[in-house]
């Protein structure tokens, strides 16, 4: 209040030109309109437009008008809006703070051409921007506690470019209001562009929202499908054994074990449909320290009889000592997904190695099989969910690829036909 008294004295309240009087009821219906329909010009920031009419009211009306008009305005509008009146009161503040800033460096007078009014404007509007947002986020760092430079740095780096956009196009009327009245209006011409993009926002929103749904409606499923189906299978499993005991010789006997074989993988792909439903999940990694050597010794023994069943030999290698913060159920069932179809696409006598490593972007781990490699169409969409090959169920590399990349890494893979394929995961460093 003090420096818009300061302004008012030194400027005084007559207008240059009559028509000026005609910025107080545009600027009033400007910030209404504003306060209103709030539009956003990014995916994530929703920008008040009534800085543009509260800039060109304290560029272009007299200094003991400019700023009051500005400030009463976002009063009023923030009422309509039916916003507190502590809350009006503040944003009204400290519009006609930063308005008084304008009137007392940079208003624009009669005179055209004048460069160093051009740059005293451009200068006095980038004070109202600075000195806005330095205001503005003192009431949120009080109320929620944080850090005030830490919102300070957060709100500038979401609000800088629409700001510096609105101060542009103020600058611009009210500069061509005196220069060349005719064309003032022209930089309106990005407010019809803005309502486009925020209506092509919000219909990405909504996009997003929908997609959102379906995902977690697909988690949901997951999970609700493979505990409904644990109980009976386990059931099934277990009348399985005992007519296997029962059952001496003939057809009966290979009939239960091919029973036996398919519910054996019915169970590995409920333990996949979980596994891709917890990785899916937005709760926060259960993060330790671990060290990838032990990991992977780990994955081995678990998969030591499944290999020797298959005639495949399972091969380990430490190239250097690596730790890594992670959730390590979450990491080891990557592992062994890749491990699990690396034994499987293995002929009878081959070998599987996994490496453990340390480049300039962190820990890897590889995995290399010596199967028959990977389709080259196959390739694009390998990693998609239920992309199945002659066998598995196409959930495997799916989880290991969630997985990684919850963890901030990538996953990638080198195949070659008739030699094999190497899948190497890349962690971030801790």
């Amino acid at each position: 209040m003090g420096l818009a008294v300061v302004a008012a004295v030194a400027g005084g309240f007559v207008a240059v030109q009559p028509w000026r009087w005609l910025v107080i009821p545009g600027s009033v219906v400007g910030v209404l309109l504003a306060e209103r329909y709030p539009v956003k010009i990014g995916p994530e920031q929703k920008i008040n437009l009534a800085a543009l009419p509260c800039l060109v009211a304290a560029l272009l009306l007299p200094p003991g008008v400019g700023p009051a008009t500005a400030g009463v305005s976002v009063f009023a509008g923030n009422l309509v809006v039916r916003r507190t009146v502590p809350e009006a009161f503040f944003n009204g503040g400290n519009t006609l703070l930063c308005a008084s800033i304008v009137a007392l460096a940079g208003p624009v007078g009669n005179d055209t051409g004048d460069m160093w009014q051009d740059l005293r404007a451009t200068g006095a509007v980038l004070l109202y921007l600075v000195v806005n947002i330095l205001v503005a986020v003192v009431p949120a760092a009080l109320h929620t506690g944080r850090p005030y430079l830490a919102l300070l740095r957060q709100a500038a780096s979401a609000a800088w470019p629409a700001s510096l956009t609105l101060g542009a196009c103020g600058v611009s009327i009210a500069l061509l209001a005196v220069e060349a009245p005719i064309a003032a209006p022209l930089p309106l011409i990005v407010l019809p562009m803005i309502y486009r993009m925020n209506r092509a926002i919000a219909a990405q929103a909504k996009a997003n929202e929908q997609i959102a749904g379906v995902l977690a409606a697909q988690r949901r499923f997951l999970t609700d499908v493979s505990h409904q189906v644990a109980t009976p299978l386990a059931t099934i499993m277990t009348n399985l054994s005992i007519l296997s005991r029962a059952a001496r010789k003939g057809a009966a006997v290979d009939a239960v074990a091919d029973s036996v074989a398919e519910a054996e993988r019915m169970k590995r792909m409920l333990g996949r449909l979980r596994s891709l439903a917890h990785a899916d999940e937005d709760v926060p990694l259960r993060r330790e320290l671990v060290d990838l050597a032990e990991l992977t010794a780990d994955v081995v023994r678990a998969y030591t009889a499944q290999a020797a069943t298959s005639g495949v030999g399972l091969v380990t290698e430490v190239g250097a000592d690596s730790r890594i913060s992670a959730d390590k159920d979450l990491l080891r069932e990557a592992v062994a997904n890749l491990v699990d179809n690396a034994v499987r696409v293995s002929p009878r006598g081959g070998e599987v190695r996994l490496r453990v490593d340390r480049s300039a972007g962190g820990p890897s781990i590889a995995v290399a099989d010596s199967g028959p490699g990977i389709e080259e169409d196959r390739l694009p969409r390998l990693f998609e969910r239920f992309q199945r090959s002659d066998s598995g169920s196409g959930l495997g590399l799916a989880i290991a690829r969630r997985v990684v990349e919850r963890h901030g890494g990538t996953i990638r893979v080198q195949t070659e036909r008739g030699a094999g394929s190497t899948f190497t995961i890349e962690l971030p460093a801790s």
